[in-house]
């Protein structure tokens, strides 16, 4: 039997009749690229762009083509959480669980501190505090332009050392329990008091440790000049750290010492910033003299009258800017007879814990009134009217009182107090009153108010001399201050009980235990 023969087609046959399509052909899937009204309506799309013309032929509005998106495999869609479409979660749980996947993914950048050493939020603390207000009463040039903010600042900026030592300095001066320091705290609530004393122990801590690594590097020739003036700005704030801090154990005196050896073995180039660094530790220097009892020299030393080996005191005029000076007494000469003051106070010293009579001889007469001529010829050279100007009178006040008072010890229990001193000091006392409360002069009033004090006999004497040191301790904040008004407390009681030991008052600093800079 033969098989079945195919049906032919009606019509008449083609010419070139149409090849038969493969069974084996691959169905393709739909592309779905149609705009969403034909796809709504299941019509043939012709992907006309923007609006397909099929849906304009029939009168339907367009709705535009769906987004493209990037195929995805189900494992990322998860990890995107876009795989929760499949569930029924809410439009707002979606973008919330999308949004705080997100955020994982941002990286955790953190931004470097501007300036270097200035770390945390307690560190731009005590710099905005040294900046703006330390700087400005460690000087008499006032907060517009003073050395520490103008030259230590920019050093520090490149010498981590300095920073911490700067940093040191300042949070020492903060005092907590004040209203400036509890204004500090509320203004900085993301800070606290034990935050402050951490880092402040931190920078104090750091800056010994870079100071001693820069002596290394020295010992082994590598320090160079910029380290060189470095270390004397270091230095400089260890001894600014003892003022701040009212020390009594004498720790400024190691500082200066160091200076004093460095300056002569390694002698810096002239800049004025050397020229700063000298006149500051140059002031405290001479002041140290007024507080610190010297050692008693050897028996064989005070075994004759000492002499004298100064110079003449015949000094020619002080040629200097008075702009350029950023304390007092140096660059004027002033504290040149200071230190020729001291010295005689000292021999003097010598022959009452020696039993020599006369306790003042010939030598140390004759050199007390070749200081008293120069002490009068002294003239200031700021002018008329400034504070400057009677600064500097009261400096040369001081000068006179402190040589009347070293070469007219007492020499009984039982004394009266002299006319021309009770004068002077009352002098003194009336220069006093002209200086502002808010001047920058009262940076260096402490020193003469020491002194005067130390010859304020009269009770009367005495309340504008604590009144003095109170506004030099609420303009300064240095706690040195209350140092210097404990110790006159003291020799005051001597004088009111007429006890001739009132006049060393080196020695009763001693006994008290204070070594301090009155300054």
């Amino acid at each position: 039997m033969s098989p079945v023969a195919a049906k032919r087609p009606r019509g008449r046959p083609r010419k070139h009749p149409v090849v038969p399509e493969s069974l084996n052909k691959i169905t393709k899937g739909r592309s779905k690229t149609g705009c969403i009204t034909c796809r709504k309506r299941k019509k043939k799309c012709d992907e006309a762009k923007p609006r397909c013309n099929n849906c304009e032929k029939n009168a339907v509005v367009c709705e535009g083509y769906p987004e493209r998106a990037i195929w995805k495999s189900g494992k990322e869609k998860a990890e995107e959480g876009t795989a929760v479409w499949s569930k029924d979660i809410s439009t707002s749980m979606l973008a919330q669980s999308t949004a705080q996947l997100s955020r994982v993914c941002i990286p955790n950048i953190q931004l470097q501190p501007v300036i270097h050493g200035v770390d945390t939020a307690g560190d731009r603390i005590f710099f905005e505090h040294y900046v703006f207000r330390l700087s400005a009463v460690l000087t008499v040039e006032g907060p517009q332009k003073n050395a520490f903010k103008d030259m230590l600042l920019p050093m520090a900026v490149k010498h981590l050392g300095l920073m911490h030592s700067i940093l040191a300095l300042s949070s020492s001066n903060l005092d907590y329990q004040s209203e400036y320091g509890r204004a500090i705290l509320a203004k900085h609530p993301d800070v606290t008091e034990n935050s402050l004393c951490e880092r402040a122990l931190f920078h104090q801590e750091e800056a010994v440790k870079e100071f001693v690594l820069d002596l290394v590097r020295q010992n082994s020739g590598t320090t160079e000049n910029v380290v060189l003036s470095v270390r004397y700005g270091q230095m400089l704030c260890f001894v600014v750290k003892s003022l701040t801090e009212g020390k009594t154990t004498g720790e400024h005196r190691m500082h200066l010492q160091a200076y004093q050896k460095l300056i002569h073995e390694t002698p810096p180039e002239d800049s004025p910033f050397m020229d700063f660094i000298k006149e500051y530790f140059q002031f405290h220097i001479s002041v140290d003299e007024l507080v610190h009892r010297p050692a008693s020299p050897p028996l064989s030393s005070t075994s004759s009258p000492a002499t004298d080996d100064d110079p003449s005191l015949s000094l020619p005029p002080a040629l200097f800017q008075p702009e350029a000076e950023c304390l007092m007494g140096v660059q004027d000469n002033l504290f040149y007879f200071m230190s020729s003051i001291t010295r005689l106070r000292n021999k003097i010293r010598i022959n009452i814990e020696s039993d020599i009579d006369p306790i003042v001889d010939y030598n140390a007469l004759y050199r007390a009134s070749q200081i008293d001529a120069s002490i009068r010829a002294w003239q200031s050279a700021w002018p008329v009217g400034e504070v400057r100007h009677v600064a500097g009178l009261l400096y040369k006040q001081m000068l006179w009182v402190y040589l009347w008072r070293s070469i007219y010890p007492p020499k009984a229990t039982r004394w009266a107090p002299d006319t021309k001193i009770t004068s002077a000091v009352n002098g003194a006392l009336e220069l006093l009153k002209l200086i502002p409360a808010n001047d920058p002069c009262q940076t260096v009033v402490l020193t003469p108010t020491f002194i005067i004090g130390c010859a304020g006999v009269e009770p009367e004497q005495r309340i504008p001399i604590r009144e003095s040191i109170r506004r030099i301790r609420a303009y300064t904040t240095l706690r040195n201050a209350d140092r210097a008004l404990e110790v006159l407390e003291e020799v005051w009681r001597y004088m009111d009980k007429r006890d001739e030991r009132s006049w060393d008052w080196q020695g009763i600093a001693s006994d008290m235990g204070m070594d301090f800079l009155a300054t």
